[in-house]
């Protein structure tokens, strides 16, 4: 059985389910030291607004940002929390 989370009215899992993809989303934090949560957040604004209330497939970590992008600009962090899944419609709250 999956496991999910919920933020935001969205539900969240890193499993597949078998049901029709919306289209995918994706999120990047905008400094190093957003968490997990900010980038659910993100992630679920984005999925409301393609019309779902699901995420699945939901991936994350983190990743430095491209060396060209440090080039232009002087930062601290390098490193940001990315996020990625594809967004569906439940029916009903999927962890009952």
């Amino acid at each position: 059985m999956a496991s999910f989370t919920e933020v935001d009215g969205v539900y969240f899992t890193e499993s597949l389910v078998d049901l029709p993809i919306i289209g995918q989303v994706d999120a990047v934090a905008p400094t190093q030291n957003s968490t997990l949560s900010d980038v659910k957040k993100a992630l679920a604004q984005k999925a409301r607004a393609m019309g779902g209330n699901g995420i699945i497939g939901f991936k994350y970590g983190q990743k430095a940002d491209t060396p060209l992008k440090n080039i232009f600009s002087f930062k601290w962090d390098t490193e940001r929390m990315r996020a990625s899944g594809q967004v569906v419609r439940f029916e009903s709250d999927p962890r009952v």
